[in-house]
């Protein structure tokens, strides 16, 4: 009797270890594929805000790409970006353990991405660090 009650205390701080991180949007995240395509997620939380930058390349043969930066509140690992500065751009952030899921809304097709470029995937984590934020789009040969 006395092993189960530590085990019940130590169960209970196993499992909130294991979800510390999927509450925490802090890190690098990446998806890779086919023909040279990726997403690329930089990512900093703040208490409930979450500040990101976002690249995407649609690959061969068109080569497109698309940069987005910005920030959202995040609730229970999840959160919505919205804009309006291309016309009306909404992409959600679903955070997991060691990977994000992102969809663009299906109504909108306004974030500014180059043709048939889609905040859609999902990318998995590569570091846990604070990242260093670009000062405008990378693309763009800034820093």
């Amino acid at each position: 009797m006395r092993h189960a009650l530590l085990i019940v205390p130590a169960l209970l701080l196993l499992i909130g270890l294991g979800t510390a991180y999927a509450n925490d949007a802090t890190g690098f995240w990446e998806y890779r594929g086919p023909a040279n395509s990726g997403m690329w997620l930089k990512a900093q939380q703040v208490e409930h805000r979450v500040r990101f930058q976002l690249e995407l390349a649609r690959g061969a043969p068109s080569y497109n790409s698309g940069w987005i930066e910005g920030a959202f509140e995040v609730h229970n690992a999840s959160g919505v970006f919205q804009s309006t500065q291309h016309g009306v751009c909404e992409i959600t952030f679903e955070f997991a353990r060691s990977s994000v899921r992102i969809k663009e809304s299906e109504n909108t097709q306004e974030c500014g991405f180059g043709y048939n470029v889609r905040a859609d995937g999902t990318l998995i984590l590569k570091s846990r660090k604070t990242p260093t934020f670009s000062d405008g789009d990378p693309r763009l040969g800034s820093k």
